[in-house]
């Protein structure tokens, strides 16, 4: 097995229960492909690279964002797993 870091990007206005429920999602498809999850990791919100612009507004109507939650999974697991995850 191979040791992967995960780094996720999300918008700083995304509702916990979602950021929560993409995390199990992907830790239970490492699991259920033979994987281990070692540490899941919230860094917090952070200032961007550079303004991003999403497709769509949001509900309030933003779409520009200077600010993001980063989050880390580590685990280990096969390759066929890693593209799964993907």
């Amino acid at each position: 097995m191979v040791y992967y870091e995960l780094v996720m990007t999300a918008k700083n206005m995304t509702p916990f229960h979602e950021l929560t429920s993409l995390v199990k999602t992907i830790s239970h498809r490492v699991v259920e492909n033979g994987g281990i999850v070692r540490t899941i990791r919230n860094h917090g919100i952070r200032d961007l690279p550079h303004r991003f612009k999403t497709k769509y507004p949001d509900a309030e109507g933003h779409r520009y964002f200077k600010k993001g939650r980063f989050i880390s999974v580590y685990y280990d697991a096969s390759p066929y797993t890693q593209n799964l995850v993907e």
